[in-house]
Formats: structure tokens, C-alpha cells, sequence
């Protein structure tokens, strides 16, 4: 006898009896007699989502050990199969949270000493730095633990995860949420390797900064690329085990995720990462709304945790001063920020990772009301998670073949529907739902002649009252389930005595059900509804959305552009002329310019068809300024202090193109700067020349025309002299110590360079045989300065280290560019002219450390007169505005021309950077790198009124003044919206605006721990 067993899913609520995909591994023998329960349950009659745009109505689901075997709205369901009334749900892919902790109780080892660690013994054959864990599987420590619930409550049937530390993180595991053990739970045991910027819980001093952990992820990558390739020779012998970079091999080919913790670390990680070959999955901070024309070009795939900053707090009149534009900008904005990726047309995964459990929800309905779509949101719960962890070919869809990980909703989840179960691998979850909402509110209906109105109200508790006119009858033992709100309530004042029950199920439109009447006839009843609770519900059309008030720019803060500006062809008339060149000052002097470059220079010049004509009469026209020295725009560290040599991290890394310092020094007629490494290690990082180019991302700022340099430092600092009592262990210690240190590592670079030259001369056959050197950025860089490749910029103060490190590169055979502060270079001007090196100054800096206190004033014209080409440079956020009165300062203490004196900014700088030829001076054929000036470029009183780079005005007075009256407008209406806005001051996400860029020091030294940077000066 075939029996069929019929069950409706609302009285259902131990459903997971009816379905056994067993509990036991594969491999696990049996204790006692085998479970030969039927495993086959068929959902019937349901509305079923398969994909993200594709619906089945009245459709069947067949469940057979835990997969999909059948879904159709004909559906052949087999005889004992148990069968399951939907009617009235709509079923969903259960959703996946790509980036999670869950399952995992796992610490590394703390530090084995108080003060510095800069070496330490690894485990076995694990990697020599403590923040790089790519041979964790996590698969390896998965257990299932209570936590399942908060990813269940909302969808989720099935996550990636992993422990979120370090730079190198290891490999995540995706498991099923299902009440089981270990083994039937794990979806994908090799999941994606997880990397981030963030050293962790790493003790080692390596990294410290963001351009450290990135150059630890370029090094480690090459180390894997290259440890591939020796493995496949099979050189037993010479070859040493690293446990740490097999895992790495071929990662092109395998997952990747990695963590933002600022806004452009997303392009910052694609730029590296791109490098080799590797397309991450990347955890976004919701700011990416800001960056997707950049994001676009890489066609980033994101996770996107759902942040919506902070609601600032406005109690007082002095609270709108301590509120910021960006601030304004990003509460108003960060709810749209899922809307304007997905019309971005970039792929999208969601997760819940970053706020608490119960405000998911919230959230997500509050992204549909800035236009987020139905299909892009259920789209970011399961197919594109499910590639991400990379089990898209099990999980994300419903369809024949896929794990049964589905979602049980009535109404329509991303409108005003409800979650109400869970389908885990074919086994019924229900969820504690809070089934209220739609009964809430306020309702019409007739009982017989009777208009009443229905209130429904969930305060302290619920309640409900029918009232008529004035009178009002309380209902009691109010009581609703999922499927139905049950009431009792006295009709005698109606003509019903006695005590009548009222059921009610949610529609459409309002309620309908009916009433049992005391004597025991039942009333059918239709209540329309009046008014309801608040629900987030999916915008109708575009009109529909939050209309927003703020602009959002380019970089999204005050005075960032609505777009970039483009090249002008100009003929500036009748100014005064700057050259920078053996010209001089040339007075009623015109300039072309034309395609970004200066096409021609003279008196009287005839104004070509289209070029725009500026009165330049009474005004001065000078080459842009060039700072060689400075710390502005970057982000995570100026210094990477924690090892002696870090030659190989690279200021180009970390460029912070938001940094409101670039605009205020082009309002200083500065269009170039020399961005250095600190002075924390006799050798420091690669240094970048950039050009201000407001507005653009940190790609478009970098000059790609200046040739390599880098930061060497002497003195104090690299010593550690004043860092404290914990700083003492690190080579070197003393001044000799830092002269043999150079030797060594000279030495080091050329046996390098040596070897790599002696393998590269071997036939391809002997090279199968033999071990390749291993690829080292750090020597790579050091061999380019003894190649000429790489210029010495190299912080120095005290004459006796200026001469020692002049015989050493001698005796090396390799040149210092530039001498940078050499407030001594006065002692030994004539030994530096005839070594052909560079000096770049202050004006007048002295006696701010015992090193420095034989600093003069005259300093730079006594290395002026004696052949040292001499810049003025700023080392200041602040004084880079104001080098045009830097340089005056010559002209006041030792009587340098006014055009020697320009010309320590404009002409000398640019010889140094090696950008002569292109930047410095106002001659045919140059770059239009122009600022026209209100009066004497070097006086107090003089203003740039319009910067130039290659003809782009990137800074303009009048503009600036416009836009402060823009700005003034945009902040009083977003005040008003914030003062309009019923939600409490503080809610939302304090950690989404970054904070500003901190003002960086050649001594500033940072540590970058757990997504947060930590300031230290020495």
C-alpha cells in the first residue's frame, strides 16, 4: 500500500523529520540499525524564484537527500513522497554571505617579548613574516557553533568563511548553515584566499605601514610565482620547503578576496594584485559610489557590506562647525550606494558582515527605497556570492542538480513580504518571525449595516479595538501565527451577545476571514486597509526615490570638481614674464598656448582663431612651482621604519588623492611635488614625483615622466636616537654603523645583480637544472641606483655624515642626487660642487634638534655662489602654499637676485627630479605648467589667481569663490535635511568617513593595526 502524506506548511513546525540527507560523513560506518527513512519531499503549488528575473508559478520543488531533483510547475511527484502545500509562499535561492566568521575559534600567538620583534623563528617551514598566513585551510578548524542563527534569521543558508587577520589571511571554507555535523556542510574546503592591507595581530615591526603590507604582498607574490617555478624543476636538494607559498601557486586561477578598510584601498589592491595576474572579490566600505568610474574600468567585482554613515549630531547651534561637507555628504548618500553600483553595472555580492545581525533587514529595504532593484538584490544574496566563494555550480539558484538551500517567504521579500523558513540541505528551518506587520494599522469592513474600523497596534504589546463613531470594543486574547491574527471580543452593543472570535489572514489589499458568532454562525469578512505601519517597499518609478541634495565630486569633499578640467588654448597678453631661464624677467611679454604646451613666447603675438585671451597687464606669469621635498596626499604611513633597508616600498602605492593639501598648494602656484619617504631608516622607500592634478585618482596624479628616486636619510632619526628605550636592538645604532650598513647593502644589490647576469648566460637546459635567484624587490632597487636607474634623495643635516657619504658613493660608484634639508651644506659647498651633486634647503629652519643648530639663514645662497644647484623645499602641509615666500627669504637675508631666487623653486628643482626638460621654466615646447600671479610672485601680497598644468586650469580664483558660495548653499541644505530627519543623531556607522590625512613628518612614525592607523612621533 502506497501511502501519501499531505502537509500544509503553516501547521507544520518539526518539518525536518520528513527529510534525512543524513547526519553522518560518507565515510562514517553505521552504529545499530540503518535509517532507511524516505527522503523525498515535494513542495507544491508554490511561486518560485529560480534566479534573480526568473519566476514559476504553481510550480513543484522535489527534494531528494538533500538535492534538487525536479523543478517545474509539472512535476511527476513520486508515490510516498512527502508533499508540502505552498500555497500562498514564494520560495527563494537561499542566500550566501561571502564574507564571514563562523565556526572558526582560532587565536595566533602573541608576542614571545615586550618592545620591537623584527625577526622571528616560524613554525616548521611557514613564512619569516608573522602577518602572512596562507597555508591556514580553514576547512582544517571549521566546527559549527551556535552563531548560525544570526545569518539564518535573514536568508542566509550558507557562508564563507574564514578568520580575519593578517595581511595574507589563508584559505576560507564555505559551509551550509544546516543543523549538521562537520563533513556534509562543507560546500567548498579550498575556498578563496583572503588578503588584506591590515597586519593584524602580526607582532613583527614588518609592516607598519600600508606601503609596507603592500610591498609584503608584492614580495610574497613574486616569492610564490618564483617557488613555482623552481618546484617544477625538481631540485630536491636545493630547493628549501615553504609551507606558506605553495598555497599560492596559480592564484590567478583560484578565488581571491580582499579587505578594504579605506575607500581607495579597493583600487589600490586591484593595481597590485593586478601585477600578477589576480582579480579580486573586493570588500567594499559603502563609498564605492565614489569611485565607480575607476571601479568600472577595472570591472571591480565588490561585496558590499550594507554601511550607511553616521547620522551627525545637530543638538546645538555649535554642532553645524564640527559637522563636515563629506560628513553631510555620506549620510545622504551611503543608503544609495547598493543602487548606484548595480547601475554602474558592476557585480555585486551583499553580506552582513560589518553591522549588526538585526539591522540587515532594515538596511536592505532602505537601499531598495534609493532605487535599488528586486532582481540586482536578490541577485547580490546568491549568484554572484555563489560565484565569488565559487560554489556557483551547487548553490545560488533553484534548479535540478543544487543543494536545497532555499528561502520561504510570504509576499514578496524585497516589497512588503516576510521571511518565514528555511529549506538546509532538504531540512525544514523554521525562523522566529515576527509575523505582526501586516496586520498592523488601520481597517475598514461592514458587519451587517455596521461600518466599523479595525485597529491593530504592536506598542508594548498587541492590541486591537473595533470602533464605530465613538464607541469602542476592545478585542482580548489577541493572539496571530503565521498564517492568521485571532482576537476574542464582546458584540453585544452590536446585537451579537456573548463572546464572538474573530480570524483574520493578511491580502493584497487589507485582511479578509471570518467571525464566529456566539451562536455559532460564521460571518465572512473582507477589512480594506485605511492606513498601515511603515515598511520599507521598492520604489514604483524614478520619481519615487529620496531626491538628494548633495553633489558628489571629483575627489566627493569640499572643492573637489564636478569634472575634470580640460586643456585650454591661451593667449595671455602684456605680463610679466618669469622665464626661469638665462631670459630672465621679461616685461609686456605674451605666451601661447596650445594642445597643453607653450607653443610661443614674445611681444605683440597674434591671438590665433579659438584661443582664449587673458589681459595679463599688471600681472606676473611664472613656471609652476616644484617642491622637491614633501609628505602631502598619502595615506596609511610616510615611514616604513621597521627594518633598516625598506627599499623596496613604494610612496606610489598609497597616493591619497583626496588629500584637500593638493588644493590648497595649487593656490600657492605649486604644480609639482617630490612625495618622500621619511627619514625613519638609513634606507627608505621609492619615492613619487606627482603633478596636483585635482580631481583625478592616484594614477593621474603620478608624473610617469620623472625617473625613479628614493629616500636615504642620515643623522638622528635612522639611528634612533631619541625613539625611546624599547629602540635599541635595531642595526644600526650609531652613525658608523649606518656608513657600514650602505656599504653592505651596495654590496649586496651588485652579487645580486651578479647572479641573476651569471644564471641568465646558461643555455635553457642547465637553467632546468639549476635554482634561479630569487627575485627581491628590495635589491632590485638598490641595483637600479648603482645602474643610474634610481636617484639618491637623502636627508642629511650634519656636515662630517655629507662628506662620508660622498666618499662611499666614490668608493661604490654610485652619485646622490640631492641632499635634502643639508642645513650644513654651507661647511661643505665646494665638496659637494665638485662631487656634481644637489642641495635642497629650507629657508631659514634652525635649532628644532641638536643636529640641526649650526643651520644659517645664508645657507643657501653660500651653496648657491659655490656651484651647488640650491632648492627651497616645504616638508610642510602648510609651508608648501607659501615656498614663493620661502624663497624671497634669499632675497632678504643674503641678497640672492629675485630670479636666482625663483628659480630655487621653479628651474633648480625640476634639474634635480630630472624633469627639466619638460617642467621649471617658461620656453617653447614645455608643458604649460603656468601660474599667473596678481602681482610680484615674491611678495606676502601677491595671489595665483589661475594654475596651470599642461594648460588645465586646476586652480582659479574666481571658481574657488563661486564655489565657496555653492558650497555654503549645498551644506545649509543638507543641514535642513538633517534636521528634518526623524532618525536619532548618531545612528548609522561611525567608521565610513575616513578621517582627513594626518599631517605627515620625515620623523612621523605610524603602525597600521586592525584597520586603524596609529600615530607615533619620534
Amino acid at each position: 500500500m502506497v501511502v501519501e502524506r499531505h502537509w500544509v506548511l503553516g501547521v507544520l513546525t518539526g518539518l525536518s523529520v520528513i527529510s534525512f540527507s543524513g547526519y553522518a560523513n560518507q565515510t562514517q560506518p553505521e552504529l545499530g540499525i540503518r535509517d532507511k527513512t524516505p527522503s523525498l519531499t515535494a513542495l507544491t503549488h508554490a511561486r518560485i524564484v529560480t534566479e534573480p528575473g526568473k519566476v514559476l508559478d504553481n510550480a513543484t520543488i522535489l527534494i531528494e537527500d538533500g538535492i534538487i531533483r525536479a523543478v517545474s510547475r509539472r512535476v511527476s511527484i513520486p508515490d510516498g513522497a512527502y508533499q508540502v502545500d505552498m500555497t500562498g509562499y514564494t520560495l527563494y535561492p537561499g542566500f550566501i554571505d561571502p564574507y564571514a566568521n563562523y565556526g572558526l575559534d582560532w587565536e595566533y600567538p602573541g608576542a614571545p617579548d615586550d618592545g620591537p620583534i623584527y625577526q622571528i623563528e616560524p613554525i616548521g617551514a611557514r613564512h619569516y613574516n608573522s602577518s602572512v598566513h596562507s597555508e591556514m585551510r580553514w576547512a582544517e578548524h571549521f566546527q559549527p557553533d551556535d552563531s548560525a542563527g544570526q545569518w539564518r534569521n535573514n536568508g542566509f543558508t550558507a557562508v564563507q568563511s574564514s578568520i580575519q587577520d593578517g595581511v595574507f589571511r589563508g584559505q576560507a571554507v564555505t559551509v551550509s548553515l544546516a543543523d549538521k555535523e562537520n563533513h556534509p556542510l562543507i560546500y567548498r574546503s579550498d575556498g578563496a584566499h583572503q588578503i588584506s592591507f591590515d597586519r593584524g595581530s602580526g607582532y613583527q615591526e614588518y609592516p607598519a605601514s600600508i606601503m609596507g603590507s603592500m610591498a609584503l604582498i608584492r614580495q610574497t607574490l613574486s616569492d610564490a610565482r618564483w617557488y613555482q617555478a623552481q618546484s617544477e624543476k625538481g631540485l630536491i636538494t636545493e630547493l628549501e620547503p615553504q609551507q606558506s607559498l605553495a598555497p599560492l601557486a596559480n592564484l590567478p586561477e583560484q578565488q581571491v578576496v580582499f579587505t578594504s578598510y579605506h575607500p581607495d584601498d579597493t583600487l589600490r589592491a586591484l593595481r597590485l594584485l593586478g601585477e600578477f595576474e589576480v582579480k579580486p572579490a573586493l570588500l567594499g566600505t559603502g563609498l564605492e559610489f565614489e569611485r565607480l568610474a575607476d571601479l568600472s574600468r577595472w570591472n571591480a567585482t565588490l561585496i558590499l557590506p550594507l554601511k550607511q554613515a553616521a547620522k551627525p549630531s545637530l543638538d546645538s547651534s555649535g554642532d553645524a562647525l564640527d559637522i563636515s561637507l563629506r560628513q553631510l555628504r555620506h549620510w545622504e548618500r551611503t543608503p544609495g550606494n547598493p543602487a548606484a553600483v548595480a547601475e554602474a553595472g558592476l557585480p555585486f555580492a551583499l553580506t552582513q558582515y560589518g553591522i549588526e545581525a538585526d539591522q540587515f533587514w532594515p538596511r536592505l529595504k532602505t537601499a531598495i527605497e534609493h532605487g535599488l532593484s528586486a532582481d540586482d538584490a536578490l541577485a547580490a544574496l546568491t549568484t554572484v556570492p555563489a560565484r565569488i566563494t565559487g560554489i556557483a555550480d551547487q548553490a545560488g539558484k533553484i534548479a535540478p542538480g543544487y543543494r536545497a538551500d532555499l528561502v520561504v517567504a510570504k509576499g514578496d521579500l524585497f516589497a512588503d513580504g516576510q521571511l518565514q523558513a528555511l529549506y538546509l540541505q532538504g531540512q525544514y528551518h523554521p525562523l522566529e518571525v515576527d509575523h505582526t506587520p501586516p496586520y498592523l494599522g488601520q481597517f475598514a469592513l461592514t458587519l451587517d449595516d455596521n461600518e466599523l474600523s479595525l485597529l491593530v497596534e504592536n506598542q508594548d504589546k498587541l492590541s486591537a479595538s473595533l470602533s464605530s463613531g465613538e464607541a469602542s470594543l476592545e478585542l482580548f486574547d489577541v493572539n496571530v501565527n503565521s498564517y492568521q491574527l485571532n482576537g476574542k471580543v464582546r458584540l453585544d452593543a452590536l446585537g451579537y451577545p456573548g463572546i464572538s472570535v474573530l480570524s483574520l489572514s493578511p491580502t493584497s489589499s487589507g485582511l479578509n476571514g471570518t467571525l464566529l458568532l456566539p451562536d455559532g454562525q460564521r460571518q465572512a469578512l473582507a477589512l480594506t486597509s485605511q492606513s498601515k505601519a511603515e515598511s520599507a517597499a521598492q520604489p514604483d518609478s524614478e520619481s519615487d526615490r529620496p531626491e538628494y541634495v548633495s553633489r558628489v565630486t571629483l575627489p566627493n569633499r569640499a572643492y573637489g570638481l564636478d569634472a575634470l578640467p580640460q586643456a585650454e588654448n591661451l593667449h595671455i597678453q602684456n605680463a610679466t614674464v618669469w622665464t626661469s631661464d638665462e631670459r630672465g624677467i621679461l616685461t609686456d611679454t605674451d605666451v601661447l598656448v596650445r594642445d597643453g604646451r607653450i607653443r610661443e613666447v614674445g611681444q605683440n603675438l597674434e591671438t590665433p582663431r579659438g584661443y582664449r585671451v587673458i589681459d595679463g597687464t599688471g600681472k606676473h606669469l611664472t613656471a609652476g612651482i616644484i617642491d622637491e621635498h614633501s609628505h602631502i596626499a598619502l595615506y596609511g604611513g610616510t615611514n616604513e621604519g621597521s627594518d633598516a633597508i625598506t627599499s623596496e616600498v613604494r610612496i606610489g602605492d598609497i597616493l591619497d588623492p583626496s588629500d584637500i593639501h593638493i588644493y590648497r598648494a595649487l593656490a600657492g602656484g605649486v604644480t609639482t611635488a617630490q612625495l618622500l619617504h621619511g627619514s625613519a631608516n638609513p634606507i627608505g622607500g621609492q619615492a613619487q614625483t606627482i603633478q596636483l592634478r585635482w580631481g583625478e585618482n592616484a594614477e593621474g596624479l603620478k608624473f610617469d615622466a620623472a625617473p625613479p628616486s628614493i629616500k636615504f636619510a642620515l643623522g638622528e632619526n635612522v639611528k634612533q636616537s631619541n625613539w625611546g628605550d624599547d629602540y635599541v636592538t635595531r642595526y644600526p645604532q650609531s652613525r658608523m654603523g649606518v656608513e657600514a650598513l650602505y656599504r653592505d647593502a651596495f654590496q649586496a644589490a651588485r652579487e645580486y645583480r651578479a647572479a641573476q647576469q651569471r644564471y641568465d648566460d646558461l643555455s635553457r637546459s642547465a637553467q632546468r637544472r639549476t635554482l634561479a635567484p630569487r627575485p627581491d624587490y628590495r635589491l632590485d632597487a638598490l641595483a637600479e641606483i648603482l645602474e643610474e636607474n634610481r636617484h639618491i634623495h637623502v636627508h642629511s643635516y650634519v656636515q662630517s655624515e655629507i662628506i662620508a657619504l660622498l666618499d662611499l658613493a666614490n668608493e661604490m660608484d654610485f652619485k646622490v642626487q640631492t641632499f635634502t634639508h643639508i642645513l650644513e651644506g654651507y661647511k661643505v659647498a665646494r665638496e659637494m660642487a665638485a662631487a656634481g651633486t644637489t642641495a635642497s634647503t629650507f629657508s631659514d629652519w634652525w635649532a628644532y634638534k641638536f643636529e640641526v643648530y649650526d643651520a644659517i639663514p645664508q645657507n643657501a645662497c653660500i651653496m648657491t655662489e659655490q656651484g651647488v644647484n640650491t632648492s627651497i623645499n616645504s616638508d610642510s602641509r602648510d609651508l608648501i602654499r607659501k615656498l614663493n615666500q620661502e624663497a624671497a627669504k634669499s632675497v632678504m637675508y643674503c641678497d640672492m637676485s629675485p630670479e636666482e631666487a625663483w628659480k630655487m623653486i621653479t628651474i633648480n628643482p625640476a634639474q634635480q627630479l630630472k624633469i627639466d626638460h619638460l617642467v621649471g621654466s617658461i620656453a617653447e615646447g614645455k608643458q604649460a605648467d603656468l601660474v599667473l600671479w596678481s602681482g610680484n610672485p615674491l611678495s606676502v601680497y601677491a595671489r595665483a589667481e589661475t594654475t596651470w598644468i599642461a594648460g588645465k586650469p586646476y586652480f582659479d580664483r574666481q571658481r574657488d569663490l563661486a564655489e565657496r558660495r555653492r558650497l555654503s548653499d549645498e551644506r545649509q541644505a543638507l543641514l535642513q535635511k538633517l534636521l528634518a530627519d526623524d532618525a536619532p543623531a548618531g545612528s548609522g556607522d561611525l567608521d565610513v568617513t575616513p578621517e582627513e590625512t594626518p599631517e605627515w613628518h620625515c620623523d612621523s612614525v605610524s603602525h597600521f593595526v586592525n584597520g586603524r592607523l596609529v600615530m607615533h612621533h619620534h
